[in-house]
């Protein structure tokens, strides 16, 4: 055998994410600055606890509750600007819709790594805590 030793590597998935940032102007001009900022961080905070409940709930929860987080999902992050994360989001939903259990499952992993990322974009760039 070639291989004497057998080592596992590590691999970490870096994806870039996109926070449209016309979105959020386009928010401030419609709802002011101080109520903007208010949208954006309840947004953050249920986008945070839908991804949490996607999570959690992916392998007992039925098909039409996974479809109806993603596309919540798919809602909120689109009116904030997350436009990576409103992508995958459609790419779960339509997985979900497809009754594909693997790729389902794969693209809610990409799903959790996207909203993770996306979340401390809009945070960092908003000034918000999480």
């Amino acid at each position: 055998m070639w291989v004497k030793e057998m080592q596992v590597s590590i691999l970490t998935m870096k994806e870039p994410v996109y926070v449209n940032p016309d979105r959020v102007k386009q928010l401030v001009r419609q709802s002011g600055q101080e109520a903007a900022h208010d949208i954006l961080a309840r947004a953050v905070e249920e986008t945070a606890l839908r991804l949490g409940h996607l999570a959690n709930r992916l392998e007992t929860a039925s098909a039409d509750e996974l479809c109806r987080c993603a596309r919540s999902l798919l809602g909120i992050s689109d009116q904030i600007g997350l436009d990576t994360l409103t992508m995958v989001a459609e790419d779960v939903a339509t997985c979900i819709e497809n009754n594909d259990p693997i790729a389902t499952a794969a693209t809610t992993a990409r799903l959790l790594r996207i909203g993770e990322r996306s979340l401390s974009e809009i945070c960092e760039l908003q000034g918000l805590t999480r």
